[in-house]
C-alpha cells in the first residue's frame, strides 16, 4: 500500500509542472490525500519530494519574441509560394512537349507534384519552427533554401518556356 501511495503522490507532483493543468493537480493532490487518508496510511510516512523535483511553470514570450510572427510568415510564405509556382512552370513545359522532369524523385503528374512539393514545404515550415522556438538563429535557413531551389526550377521554365 505504501508504494501506490507514492506513486500516487508523485504522479500529482509532476502534474504540478504543467501550469495549464494546475487546477487539475490540486484536485489530483487532493484526490490523492483523501486516497492515503482511507487507506490508513499517514503522508508523514511518505518520503518527501526534493526541491529538484519541483518545476517552474515557463512564462509566455513576450510579443516580440513569439515564434511565428511576420517574418516567420514571410519566408514560409515566400517557400510555398516559389513551390507551387515551381511545379505550375514545370507542368507547362512538360505540357508544351519542350522539356522533361529531371528529377528522378519527382513524379510526372501534377497532383503528385503538387501534393510532394507541399510536403516538403510543411518540412520544412515544421523545421524551422522548431529552431526559431529552440532559439537557434538558423531557422531561417529551410524557407530560404527552399526557395531558392525553387527558383531554380522556376528559372527553368522560363528558359524553356
Amino acid at each position: 500500500m505504501k508504494a501506490v501511495g507514492r506513486v500516487a503522490l508523485a504522479l500529482a507532483i509532476s502534474l504540478k509542472g504543467c501550469g495549464c493543468l494546475a487546477q487539475r493537480t490540486a484536485d489530483v493532490l487532493s484526490l490523492a490525500i483523501n486516497w492515503t487518508s482511507a487507506h490508513n496510511l499517514n503522508i508523514s510516512e511518505l518520503e518527501k519530494p526534493s526541491p529538484a523535483t519541483d518545476f517552474v511553470v515557463p512564462v509566455p514570450a513576450p510579443a516580440s519574441e513569439r515564434t511565428v510572427n511576420s517574418e516567420f510568415v514571410l519566408l514560409n510564405a515566400i517557400h510555398l509560394g516559389m513551390a507551387i509556382f515551381d511545379v505550375e512552370m514545370t507542368q507547362r513545359c512538360i505540357s508544351n512537349h519542350h522539356c522533361r522532369e529531371t528529377n528522378p524523385l519527382m513524379p510526372s503528374s501534377h497532383a503528385a507534384q503538387l501534393s510532394l512539393n507541399l510536403a516538403y514545404v510543411a518540412g520544412g515550415t515544421g523545421i524551422s519552427y522548431w529552431l526559431k522556438r529552440g532559439g537557434s538563429k538558423l531557422w531561417r535557413v529551410p524557407p530560404i533554401a527552399g526557395a531558392a531551389i525553387h527558383s531554380g526550377g522556376v528559372a527553368t521554365g522560363f528558359e524553356h518556356h
